[in-house]
């Protein structure tokens, strides 16, 4: 039964967010001035509908779960054997993404622009060296934490809103700040662990899915739920992103596609935010989250590649944490993986 479960649940949650196919971010590719955030629209109807479509979908996958009794459901055993690049996929794949916005003159991501001053300088250096940290396994902690504080310095240079949405770079950096780059660094030496981080380690996978999902919802809401002249703006350099209307469907207006988006946008992020089968949803999120890249100039890919790797981390260890060592056939404690290739890597050096 669960084998037949696991096509139809991820066939429900890729119906309702099948329109993420559009999921590209307006404010990077919309030329001139943005249209400003509406507040008001928080009444309207396509909000509305977007709180009921969250909990249909929400609801469902509770009960599949409930049904399947296993929150790390499904349990394919090559998982296992991915989880060990995890960290550092997510390391590097964030570096990418800081490095490149710091060269553009821009942090994190290509609508919040730096001041063009030394402070500007200053956060761009930051933001570079941070990345180069996530990249070498060199002070990783100390390049997260460097990241947590230019996100809160974000606030000081661009709309509150729009800083919000890239929360998802706070439950990157305290990831890595519990679990390190992990992996092996280039100099084959062990990371420095903390109380902190040690502290952390247990939180670390559920606070990564709430940012994810954070940052998700709220783009539903201040690219598209309560600024469709944004989305209809973007659509109209891009067309043939309206995949209704293009195939003929004339009532599938853009502002109709735009709400649309954003509804099947905030329920990707409700769902992520309840965390019931996070690897379901994350299977069924990967086409549509990647579907749009091939459409759209490079910062498209660049700008996604944080979320990409977050998505990456949440399929292969699900929910529950960091798992301890095993104990082997002699009732000793397993070594981690990373920590024999470490060691391997190490002992090479020294021959």
């Amino acid at each position: 039964m669960h084998r037949r479960l696991l096509p139809v649940s991820i066939a429900l949650v890729a119906f309702f967010l099948l329109p993420l196919i559009s999921r590209a971010h307006g404010r990077w590719f919309v030329e001139g001035e943005h249209p400003p955030t509406d507040w008001s629209a928080l009444a309207s109807l396509p909000v509305l509908l977007a709180i009921g479509s969250s909990i249909f979908v929400v609801g469902s996958l509770a009960f599949a779960q409930r049904t399947v009794n296993d929150p790390l459901w499904p349990r394919p055993l090559v998982f296992q054997r991915l989880e060990i690049a995890a960290p550092a996929i997510l390391g590097v794949q964030t570096a990418i993404a800081l490095i490149f916005a710091a060269t553009q003159i821009t942090l994190f991501v290509p609508n919040i622009e730096l001041p063009r001053n030394a402070i500007g300088v200053i956060m761009a250096v930051v933001a570079v060296v941070a990345g180069f940290s996530f990249v070498t396994g060199v002070r990783t902690r100390v390049g997260a934490m460097m990241t947590i504080g230019l996100f809160g310095a974000a606030f000081t240079i661009a709309p509150f809103e729009q800083v919000l949405e890239q929360i998802l770079f706070v439950g990157i950096s305290l990831y890595l700040v519990a679990v390190g780059r992990g992996a092996i660094r280039y100099d084959g030496e062990e990371e420095d662990r903390t109380a902190f981080s040690d502290w952390l380690l247990p939180h670390a996978l559920t606070i990564l899915r709430i940012c994810a999902g954070l940052s998700v919802l709220i783009l539903a809401f201040t690219e598209k739920l309560l600024n469709n002249d944004l989305g209809v703006a973007f659509l109209a350099e891009y067309p043939n992103f309206n995949v209704p209307k293009s195939i003929g469907l004339d009532w599938f207006t853009d502002e109709r596609f735009v709400y649309a988006a954003g509804i099947v946008e905030a329920t990707a992020g409700a769902a992520l935010l309840a965390g019931f089968l996070p690897r379901v949803v994350i299977l069924a999120l990967w086409i549509p989250f990647n579907l749009g890249i091939a459409f759209l100039p490079p910062q498209e890919l660049i700008g996604h590649l944080p979320i990409l790797a977050t998505m990456y981390v949440l399929l292969v260890r699900g929910t529950e944490g960091v798992p301890p060592p095993v104990e082997d056939d002699r009732g000793a404690p397993a070594q981690r993986p990373a920590e024999h290739l470490v060691k391997s890597v190490s002992n090479h050096s020294a021959r």
